[in-house]
């Protein structure tokens, strides 16, 4: 017997596991940390692809704006734009015109800075590269309504209209510190929209700041290339005007160039605000994960996340990369604790059947059990059972009786009700009849009403009455079916649940609509209506 205890109680527990396991799985209770970390890191990377492309999308657009507003006045300024090659005087001429528009751009566009590459030098010497034009950087970042200062152009312009030059200042571009620049100068077609491109993230010459630059050519009505103008967007201004709205902690996001690696000295990254996550400044080298993700991997830290190609300008040959990522630390602490919850649910789980199963066997199988084995001994070896040793059964058998005959009597007790409910049927349907004869009375009151408006109402009263009955609003008709049935306006407003004075509102709108002024008219003309649709839904069912 306690061999059979024991099967029936692990076939019990096995049950109620599985059907417990089953219902938190439909219930999402167990989930993969693996899976709710992907899940939550594809949705961060949606909201930082969309703010991505806004940016973008503002400063290609203000771009465009740029380069057609100084193509014009370079047009207006010269007549012969090779002439400004070594003749400072047009050149400086040129930069006063073009300094003030610049800075505007600045102030309107999602940027750091803004420049104008000219294909023209202020020395007449070919062998020099070095091209005039401007460069307005922003003096704090973090403020959109900060100071400028002149990072590339004559200082002498920049002071006149206070613009300050730069710590770093230089009166011309040299190219070689501008990487990116040369091609785009040569690649530059019509149209413009087509040649929006951006170069590789670099550090700003002079400076430790990191910034990519999106370049549109300034090209002429006679296809003449006059330069390069644009906006760059550097880490500072990155990080403080992109900050990601997150519930993910130790988050970072990077928009970087395209590598094998995760490099974050080539790219902009930014944090989520009010938080921070270290990302040492090295080639990080990828990894795939289970689950969709990606490891990034360090000498000394390591990182997970996900990243995509991301097209910045329309003009770009390589897309950059767009990563977002947390601290493999952060991951292995969420694996940890998910891991100890489901442990901990699945002990629970395990406990309750046990439970369970000690409880049934104990209450119901083991007695039944012992009565079976009990009787088989006595009855000997021809296993005929002994009357007194059936006892036990019996008692059990006359409890069941008894739970039998209680269910008998809930059956009567039912049955009572239902002859109790068809009587309460009864009084309904004579409540019924008793309902139809004073339809049938209302009916015949409304024919005599609209006999009584056939004689008294006008026909063209009755037509007007009817154009300002189909324009009546919800309210409007309620009001108007109260007044009908003879209520006054207290009660009209009781009815309803507003005001007096609202019922007296309605009530003149509704006598403006139809051209009614009395309440016997407009309960004539509401008859008369009513009578006429009766006859045509007694024809149309004829």
């Amino acid at each position: 017997m306690r061999r059979r205890l024991f099967l029936y109680m692990g076939a019990l527990a096995a049950l109620l596991l599985a059907v417990l396991l089953v219902a938190l799985l439909l219930l999402g209770q167990l989930k993969s940390p693996r899976a709710e970390t992907e899940k939550a890191l594809t949705f961060q990377m949606g909201a930082f692809r969309s703010d991505m492309a806004s940016l973008w999308r503002n400063v290609s657009v203000m771009g465009i704006h740029l380069s057609e507003d100084m193509t014009a006045l370079i047009e207006e300024q010269t007549s012969d734009f090779s002439s400004l090659n070594g003749n400072v005087a047009a050149v400086e001429a040129l930069q006063e015109a073009m300094l003030e528009p610049l800075c505007q751009y600045v102030r309107q566009t999602d940027c750091s800075g803004a420049f104008i590459l000219l294909a023209a030098s202020l020395s007449s010497d070919p062998a020099v590269d070095s091209h005039a034009g401007l460069y307005v950087q922003r003096g704090n970042a973090e403020h959109t309504t900060g100071e400028l200062l002149l990072y590339r152009g004559m200082a002498d312009i920049g002071r006149r209209h206070k613009v300050m030059p730069h710590r770093k200042w230089a009166q011309e571009f040299d190219l070689s510190n501008f990487p990116g620049f040369a091609e785009h100068l040569e690649k530059a077609s019509a149209p413009i929209e087509h040649s929006c491109r951006t170069t590789k993230f670099i550090t700003l010459p002079g400076t430790t700041e990191q910034a990519i630059l999106l370049t549109v050519p300034m090209i002429g009505a006679d296809g003449t290339v006059y330069g390069l103008c644009g906006f760059s967007v550097n880490q500072t201004y990155f990080l403080a005007h992109h900050a990601q709205p997150t519930g993910i902690g130790s988050l970072a996001c990077v928009l970087s160039d395209a590598a094998e690696g995760l490099d974050v000295q080539r790219g902009l990254l930014t944090y989520p605000t009010g938080d921070f996550c270290f990302v040492p400044d090295e080639l990080l080298e990828k990894r795939s994960l289970r689950g969709g993700l990606t490891a990034f991997v360090g000498s000394e830290l390591s990182f997970v996340g996900i990243s995509e190609p991301f097209t910045v300008a329309v003009g770009d040959e390589v897309p950059h990369d767009l990563t977002v990522l947390i601290s493999k630390a952060t991951y292995d602490r969420a694996m940890l604790k998910s891991g100890i919850e489901i442990a901990a649910l699945l002990t629970l789980l395990v406990f309750f059947a046990v439970g369970c199963c000690l409880f049934y066997t104990r209450r119901y199988l083991r007695p039944i059990l012992e009565d079976i084995d009990h009787v088989t001994v006595a009855g000997g070896e021809k296993g005929k059972p002994i009357f007194e040793e059936l006892l036990p059964i019996s008692e059990k058998m006359r409890s069941h009786e008894e739970a039998v005959t209680a269910l008998k009597a809930e059956r009567q007790d039912a049955q009572d009700r239902a002859e109790q409910l068809l009587g309460e049927k009864l009084g309904l349907e004579e409540q019924v009849e008793g309902m139809q004869g004073q339809l049938d009375d209302s009916l015949a009151e409304i024919r005599r009403l609209a006999h009584l408006g056939k004689k008294e109402l006008k026909p063209a009263d009755y037509d007007k009455f009817l154009k300002g009955y189909a324009k009546l609003s919800t309210k409007e008709l309620e009001i108007c079916e109260a007044l009908v049935s003879g209520l006054s306006t207290r009660q009209c407003a009781e009815q309803i649940g507003c005001a007096s004075s609202t019922v007296d509102t309605y009530r003149k709108r509704v006598y403006e609509k139809t051209g009614i002024h009395r309440v016997r008219q407009l309960q004539l003309c509401v008859a008369l209506m009513r009578m006429e649709q009766q006859e045509s839904e007694t024809q149309k069912e004829s």
